[in-house]
């Protein structure tokens, strides 16, 4: 199978086998500094996207990452969009952060991060993934994955109100 162009292999783990998938941005990322480009009535996406190189890490869940077993893949599914997949690549690569597979929100795709998420979701377990956990920690993405009977664990990333 031909994966998606927004599907970024950064190992040669195979797809067909237990799967963990982690969000990026507020489970592994921290966004904290660039919520400010989200308030109010004006949301500068581009603004926001492109401050990720200054992210820190979060070392629960890059600890998290790090720690899943050797014989499970590692899915960073985030609705991050392609245009900054270089900077998101070489943030992972400088920060150790243990994936096998990145994806990327294709160009052009305005589907909200639920409806994005669960067509990737669905595509990953077509190719053979059998997921066996997600951490996430937007609200919307987490009634998704819950409706569709995903095993989805909260993460509390502070950026949304509870």
């Amino acid at each position: 199978m031909t994966s998606p162009a927004n599907w970024i292999s950064a190992t040669d783990a195979p797809l067909d086998r237990a799967t963990v998938v982690f969000d990026l941005d507020g489970v592994i990322s921290d966004a904290t500094h660039r919520q400010r480009f989200l308030r109010d009535d004006r949301w500068d996406f581009d603004g926001f996207f492109a401050a990720c190189v200054d992210d820190t890490v979060i070392p629960a869940g890059a600890a998290l990452a790090a720690a899943i077993a050797a014989d499970h893949t590692v899915v960073i599914l985030t609705a991050r969009p392609d245009s900054i997949r270089s900077q998101t690549i070489d943030w992972l690569a400088a920060n150790g952060i243990r994936h096998d597979l990145l994806i990327l929100r294709p160009p052009a795709d305005e589907r909200s991060s639920a409806d994005f998420k669960h067509h990737e979701l669905a595509a990953l377990r077509g190719a053979g993934c059998d997921i066996r956990g997600i951490l996430e920690d937007s609200p919307s993405n987490l009634a998704m994955l819950t409706a569709e009977g995903y095993p989805a664990l909260p993460v509390a990333s502070g950026y949304y109100e509870v």
